[in-house]
């Protein structure tokens, strides 16, 4: 009896230490992206072909997307914008890591983003949101950027989505 109280004791203290060291000091953040330097600086260390699906020629539309586009170029990702269905067909032949567009885009157009990029990921995004929206969108897409965002929550959820 002693000597398995004694076995579960020395168990356990080595787990108990073991997380201990992997958590001190922000240990496990430095693991997940190398270095603090690149956390701080949002630089990507892992660079994506975006693709942004630009749906109007509104001025508000246009500033956002040129806003996100000089965000993720900061980044380190390549970006192209597609301005309407002709350009997101032509762009189609390209070899783009993330698709990102409005969530209403998003589900119309899926079947054809399928088809023409097999391997990219679609990143709908929409402003404000309820959460049953966000819940079936992720259901849908795996992820959602919920705007409007900060830039790290940009570059986490770019981050995810070329994983």
């Amino acid at each position: 009896m002693k000597k398995l109280l004694a076995i579960v004791a020395g168990l356990t203290l080595s787990v108990q230490f073991g997380t201990t060291l992997l958590e001190a000091c922000g240990a496990k953040f430095l693991v997940a992206t190398g270095s603090a330097f690149l956390q701080r600086s949002l630089k990507t260390r892992h660079p994506a072909n975006i693709l942004v699906y630009q749906h109007s020629r509104e001025a508000d539309v246009v500033a956002f997307v040129t806003k996100l586009r000089t965000m993720l170029t900061h980044m380190g990702h390549q970006v192209t914008v597609a301005d309407g269905e002709g350009e997101l067909r032509d762009a189609s032949g390209g070899r783009f890591n993330v698709v990102m567009l409005n969530l209403d885009e998003a589900r119309r157009l899926k079947p054809g983003i399928v088809l023409a990029l097999p391997k990219a990921t679609i990143l709908p995004m929409d402003a404000l949101v309820t959460q049953p929206v966000i819940a079936l969108a992720k259901q849908e897409f795996g992820r959602m950027l919920v705007l409007p965002a900060t830039t790290k929550e940009v570059y986490s959820t770019v981050e995810a989505a070329n994983r």
